[in-house]
């Protein structure tokens, strides 16, 4: 699907991105514990970064502004 089904920015969208040099193997079968994902975490750093709140506020407007805009179309 499309980013913008998701409300995803181009800049933040980590999720679609592969590489043939990241570890893939190194977490075969997920982690049971927070503490074990930390520890693998330590080794190799993987996954999405975290959002400052500023990010995720600015996230959440851009949302609302496109649901918005769509129900502005459709009256």
């Amino acid at each position: 699907m499309k980013d913008e089904d998701y409300n995803i920015p181009e800049d933040q969208d980590y999720a679609s991105a592969a590489s043939a040099y990241d570890c893939t193997g190194l977490v075969p079968s997920g982690t049971g514990k927070p503490e074990e994902l930390a520890a693998y975490k330590q080794l190799y750093p993987f996954g999405q970064p975290e959002l400052s709140e500023r990010e995720q506020e600015a996230m959440r407007k851009k949302s609302t502004e496109k649901k918005a805009g769509k129900r502005a179309e459709n009256f």
